[in-house]
């Protein structure tokens, strides 16, 4: 097994990339070249096929979803990573990992950045409750909510260009429910998502495995509304 900082990518020779060719050829998938152990061409096309077949996002890359799929990763779950339902925002987005990035302050970054345009509906990513709002007079968040899920796990969600009509304090919404749109309020520049995953109420998590895992940056359609 692998783990998430493991993962191998394109350029790349080593025992992993062997390990997921050997899981794609397993899976009836040909590796022009077999298990060799180089991360190329032809294993980049072997993994879009493999993820065609099986429904995923076709990156051609062995991303969360894919490992999970191969059996190179345990699921979420093993892995002790809560798991949402819905991604968070609505598609022509994009999202890297910056966990522990520096921010001014001597601060370190605790979420995830979904960057795209202003306007974008932002859904809620598990059924819950609004438990607390913030207002654009907030200096570092700008706009923005906590989403609070039965076991007490919640979700941030800030720098919001506005809430959707009706959310409020004590809102019970539904995964997939429109709760706001994607801005720059706060202490940002660029008009994007920061969201944060607090799990059982604690401390930060790397967000970055949760919205992989249901990476929807390329689904550009608003989701029908509960």
């Amino acid at each position: 097994m692998l783990t998430i900082d493991t993962l191998p990518t394109r350029g790349q020779r080593s025992d992993a990339v062997r390990l997921v060719q050997e899981k794609l050829i397993a899976n009836g998938v040909e590796v022009k070249g077999g298990a060799d152990g180089i991360f190329g061409l032809a294993t980049s096309i072997s993994l879009a096929n493999f993820q065609t077949s099986r429904g995923l996002n076709a990156t051609s890359a062995v991303d969360l979803p894919t490992a999970i799929a191969l059996g190179v990763l345990p699921d979420l779950a093993t892995l002790g990573i809560p798991q949402i339902n819905v991604f968070p925002s609505q598609g022509r987005c994009s999202f890297s990992d910056s966990w522990h990035a520096p921010r001014p302050g001597n601060r370190l970054h605790i979420g995830v950045d979904i960057v795209g345009p202003k306007g974008l509906a932002l859904y809620a990513v598990v059924d819950g409750t609004i438990t607390k709002m913030y207002g654009a007079d907030s200096s570092l968040s700008g706009n923005a909510l906590r989403l609070t899920g039965a076991d007490k796990t919640y979700f941030f969600y800030a720098h919001l260009d506005s809430f959707a009509p009706g959310i409020t304090v004590g809102s019970t919404v539904r995964a997939g429910q429109i709760i706001g749109y994607m801005g720059s309020t706060g202490n940002s520049g660029v008009s994007h998502l920061h969201f944060e995953v607090h799990p059982g109420g604690g401390d930060a998590i790397n967000p970055y495995p949760v919205v992989k895992a249901v990476d929807a940056c390329h689904v550009t359609e608003v989701l029908p509304q509960p």
